[in-house]
């Protein structure tokens, strides 16, 4: 049985994907912060986790590394967006988003690289937002597309490095989600459009069938960084 470690499976996207795997027959360790994942199944683990913390990703990658001698895969979904209706970066929220989106998901990662093998597949859960090639289309949300483009240029910088090893790693913009992050950003007119589970199925996708590492992915295609 393959398995696979998603961080943030409490809600939202990340619980969608744990669903997801679970129901194609993966062994599933999901993380949470402060609120219990509601999964009852025989193949499912749930660790406290706080991305923020060095010591409880120490701590995690330990009991991950006990419960699981060898990973197939990692889905790096915890994130925040905590500045939707900020004009002007603030430095001390920007400061959490690059701990969390960022230093975090490279500390659990690097932890964790010494379970993977050939073909294990990292996928980091990036945005639109972190896209350079994207115009920038509004004044909202600086700090959170800072930490999506760092996020995504540690997918770039990690594929290179682990390419003669066999394993895949990639970002993938899941899109407008209706989780309550994608919420936290919509209008009276415009609000989110795709569930979890249409993004949980792009995220099971890429982690199964595609064979090509360093690059990142939106809707099943490839797109610019």
């Amino acid at each position: 049985m393959k398995t696979v470690v998603i961080t943030g499976a409490s809600r939202g996207i990340g619980l969608a994907t744990a669903k997801k795997f679970l129901a194609e027959g993966w062994r599933v360790i999901g993380t949470y912060l402060d609120k219990s994942i509601p999964i009852e199944d025989s193949n499912f683990i749930s660790i406290q986790y706080d991305q923020s913390n060095s010591e409880s990703i120490a701590r995690v990658a330990s009991q991950i590394s006990s419960l699981a001698p060898h990973l197939d895969a990692l889905v790096n979904n915890a994130g925040i967006l905590i500045d939707a209706n900020d004009k002007v970066p603030d430095p001390a929220k920007l400061r959490k988003m690059l701990e969390v989106n960022v230093i975090g998901v490279v500390d659990l990662t690097e932890h964790l690289l010494s379970l993977f093998g050939n073909d294990s597949h990292i996928v980091n859960i990036d945005s639109g937002y972190g896209q350079l090639c994207r115009p920038v289309d509004d004044e909202f949300v600086a700090g959170y597309r800072i930490s999506k483009a760092a996020l995504n240029m540690y997918t770039h910088h990690l594929a290179f490095r682990l390419k003669s090893q066999g394993m895949l790693v990639s970002s993938i913009a899941p899109g407008w989600v209706q989780t309550d992050m994608g919420y936290s950003i919509a209008s009276e007119t415009q609000k989110p459009g795709r569930t979890p589970e249409q993004a949980a199925d792009d995220i099971f996708q890429l982690v199964t069938t595609v064979k090509e590492s360093g690059h990142f992915w939106e809707y099943g295609k490839k797109i610019g960084w």
